[in-house]
């Protein structure tokens, strides 16, 4: 049922644009980055068509891919990345082995989640002991959500699956609250930014220079967590 009714929003991300010139996608390059990752297993949930991974800059690890659109499947394995079709339904475990990864990406994916402690418990697992995650999600609390609620319009808020412009979010997080369930699971965030402050419904009058000032504002939560050594005892 679920991947019927989000079929259309797979078919219409063909035409997304190009994702490396997203200031989102820019901030967690920057954040994978820093890492200095070496001979490691990096996994993407979500991977769209592997623009992300394809843009790391030390290409000396392993990159592992999930996401549900075929032709994006098909697209990330271009960029030889290993990617499987899979669709998260809150009940089927990711495909892989228990403490593998040494990195986990998700970005723009738990807000279309129903049982997000399920999605975060599976992350777990399939981190290794000291593995890290790197989450996105929209900010139902940005400047522009705040100012289309003050003018009494949606802010973007989805009424139903079937809509044309549904993205298909059934969840919204702050700052606040993200960082709530994230310690849930005993992950401890170590970096927070954002990528804009948008002054329009469209995105096209925005502010990066504010988004580092204001994160708050910004249009989208990036977190970067580590499992929590000292709650693991």
């Amino acid at each position: 049922m679920k991947k019927n009714i989000y079929k259309n929003l797979y078919d219409s991300l063909k035409n997304s644009g190009d994702l490396g010139e997203s200031p989102r996608i820019k901030i967690m390059l920057s954040l994978i980055d820093g890492l200095n990752l070496t001979e490691k297993n990096i996994l993407d949930i979500g991977c769209h068509d592997g623009t992300l991974l394809s843009l790391v800059k030390n290409r000396n690890n392993n990159f592992f891919g999930l996401d549900a659109s075929g032709w994006a499947v098909e697209e990330a394995r271009r960029k030889n990345i290993d990617v499987r079709q899979f669709f998260f339904d809150d009940a089927i475990r990711l495909p892989h082995e228990d403490g593998f990864f040494d990195l986990v990406v998700a970005g723009e994916i738990i807000e279309h989640i129903f049982d997000t402690d399920f999605f975060l418990s599976e992350i777990r697992r399939v981190l290794k002991p000291e593995g890290r995650l790197l989450i996105s999600t929209p900010n139902v609390a940005s400047l522009g959500r705040r100012l289309l609620l003050l003018l009494g319009r949606n802010p973007h808020f989805e009424i139903s699956p079937n809509e044309p412009e549904s993205a298909g979010h059934i969840r919204y997080f702050t700052f606040e609250t993200l960082g709530r369930i994230l310690a849930k699971h005993r992950f401890k965030i170590l970096r927070t930014k954002s990528d804009c402050v948008n002054f329009s419904g469209n995105g096209k009058r925005r502010s990066k220079k504010l988004a580092g000032i204001f994160p708050k504002l910004g249009a989208s939560i990036i977190c970067l967590a580590e499992i929590d050594k000292a709650l693991e005892s």
